[in-house]
């Protein structure tokens, strides 16, 4: 099994930078004094000043401390982000206990935290803030102080205290699981972007280093001949000589030895990075054997002579993953299938298994079909890579499942996409 790369890890857990946290803590921190400066002295409403200025001063001083202990771009994860999500919520909690509970217009903040949280921690802590918000809903609505008013404030009916606090905490679920259920799909995306990116950089770069290997083979051709014909020289002059010969005739035979690695390496350069342009039939063979040995033959069904089109590690990356799924899951055989029209060159992959579970079907291509979707135990993100990688040659997949039985894909590009220019 592969272990996750530092990036994905990322994507699972993302956490929030200790500035982002500390900035937006500032605004609501400007925000509650302003409301209470304006509640207090211009609307002339009685209020708790101590109390409330105590709650606010809290969250100052904890946002100095955080100035203070952690770096500029320091991120705050797990159970650390919880934490401080959780003292806002409780802060926030403590305000508007003191000014009137959910009578406040101002209790809607309640679900800041909760979102925020849904878009950042792990499905856990998120349900335990969710929890812990509805439970100061709870406190608010049978124990909070009077609202503040000017004379005896206004009454409201238990059943619309009731209503409140029951759209609080539907609000605060219904957010806190579409938030959470939305970044989730976010970063399932973005790990398999990563993904995507991961293999195409390894192609890519295993077709520069093939070229290089080449052109170094070349390069060093030249001299390593000239000293084997050195070595050859003096074997022939000195191979005798009791004191040098047995240290030419060495010198000899490993100069013939590095000529002959140097020509094998040129030789598997040549064999893995042959043309930037080919056949699409020879393109078909290519594939194919890039995923042998398999368990299942897999035929070309590609007559000569076909388009000649561009070879691009997106197009070999994606098109072997699209024949590896299809071995993995056929039969007896797969079939590479050329197929080209005046306006299109296409390339089907049929294989003769089970085909794709029905409830899969629709859903082939995106990053997040896990084995509870798949039904086959894959993840589906070899299939979201190849296609990816094919759209990116401007390419479009089609997948179904075949009357006769198995599974079959379609790539179809317009040939202007694909197709190589003609000298």
């Amino acid at each position: 099994m592969e272990r996750p790369s530092i990036a994905a890890a990322a994507f699972d857990r993302p956490g929030v930078r200790v500035r982002t946290l500390v900035g937006l803590r500032w605004i609501a921190i400007g925000g509650q004094l302003a409301t209470l400066l304006f509640v207090g002295f211009y609307l002339g409403y009685p209020l708790r000043w101590p109390s409330l200025l105590a709650a606010i001063a809290a969250s100052v001083v904890l946002n100095i401390g955080l100035m203070t202990l952690y770096g500029r771009n320091a991120r705050l994860q797990g159970r650390d982000l919880a934490m401080h999500l959780a003292f806002d919520l409780l802060q926030g909690g403590a305000l508007l206990f003191m000014t009137g509970g959910l009578a406040n217009p101002f209790s809607i903040l309640l679900i800041v935290p909760v979102t925020i949280a849904a878009t950042l921690l792990p499905a856990g802590a998120m349900a335990l803030l969710g929890a812990m918000a509805c439970t100061v809903v709870l406190v608010l609505q049978l124990w909070a102080l009077p609202l503040p008013w000017i004379g005896p404030p206004p009454a409201f009916p238990p059943v619309y205290q009731f209503g409140v606090a029951t759209a609080l905490t539907l609000a605060v679920g219904f957010l806190a699981i579409y938030l959470w259920m939305v970044s989730a799909e976010a970063r399932d995306r973005a790990r398999a972007l990563v993904a995507t990116e991961a293999a195409l950089t390894r192609e890519s770069r295993m077709a520069a280093l093939g070229s290089l290997a080449a052109a170094a083979a070349h390069e060093l051709g030249g001299p390593l001949g000239t000293i084997t014909l050195v070595a050859h020289s003096l074997a022939d002059q000195l191979g005798d000589d009791p004191d040098f010969g047995e240290d030419i005739r060495l010198l000899e035979s490993e100069a013939k030895r590095s000529r002959s690695i140097l020509i094998r390496i040129a030789q598997r350069a040549e064999a893995e990075d042959p043309f930037a342009q080919l056949g699409l039939d020879v393109l078909l063979h290519e594939v194919a054997h890039n995923v042998q040995p398999a368990r299942v033959p897999v035929r070309v069904d590609a007559p000569a002579p076909q388009p000649t089109v561009r070879r691009s590690p997106e197009l070999l990356h994606g098109l072997a993953n699209l024949v590896a799924n299809a071995v993995r899951h056929a039969g007896s055989a797969v079939e590479l299938r050329a197929i080209t029209t005046a306006t299109e060159i296409g390339i089907s992959v049929i294989d003769d298994g089970a085909g794709f579970p029905a409830e899969v079907l629709p859903r082939l291509g995106e990053p997040d079909l896990g084995p509870s979707h798949s039904g086959s135990g894959g993840t589906g993100l070899g299939i979201f890579i190849a296609t990816t990688l094919i759209e990116r040659t401007g390419g479009r997949l089609l997948f179904r499942n075949r009357v006769q039985g198995g599974a079959q894909v379609d790539v179809r590009w317009p040939r202007n996409h694909i197709e190589a220019e003609k000298d």
